[in-house]
């Protein structure tokens, strides 16, 4: 079965994947799996059929025959354990590979994307200049932590 991700309708990319549908896109090219993709508008997402996707109403969603999901994460783990190659067997080194997974999600993703939405959408307001020191260096911070971590590993 081929399985089908929501992507923006309307993106400066024109849903071509510069959005968080882009991991769940890698993954599936990254395994040879062919895939689909449904454009959805700002209005389609408050639609119930898509919130029955999307509990959230946004994008990315994916569907296989009759599994859909939300959170493109869980898409990307849900294609390591249908396609072996993208982790590793090892448990040990899986579980660290897992790990790392969700630190790219909930750790280096969040001040990521609050400096870039501030930068689109708030340049014009009056905390701007005052915020982006602090968002950048979140940013930076994040950046060492993992510099250091990897330069560890080595």
């Amino acid at each position: 079965m081929i399985p089908t991700i929501s992507a923006f309708e309307h993106s400066p990319d024109g849903g071509r994947g510069q959005a968080r549908d882009m991991r769940v896109r890698w993954a599936l090219e990254e395994v040879g799996q062919p895939y689909e993709v449904r454009l959805v508008s700002f209005s389609m997402m408050t639609e119930p059929a898509h919130l029955a996707l999307q509990t959230f109403g946004q994008i990315p969603t994916y569907e296989e025959g009759d599994l859909a999901l939300f959170e493109s994460g869980a898409f990307v783990f849900h294609i390591t354990e249908q396609h072996p190659g993208l982790l590793p067997v090892d448990k040990i080194i899986r579980a660290r590979a897992i790990a790392w997974m969700f630190a790219a999600l909930n750790t280096m993703e969040p001040p990521t994307v609050e400096l870039e939405m501030s930068r689109l959408m708030g340049y014009d307001k009056t905390w701007f200049k005052e915020r982006q020191p602090m968002l950048e260096n979140l940013v930076c911070v994040r950046l060492r932590e993992l510099s250091n971590r990897l330069a560890d590993a080595e």
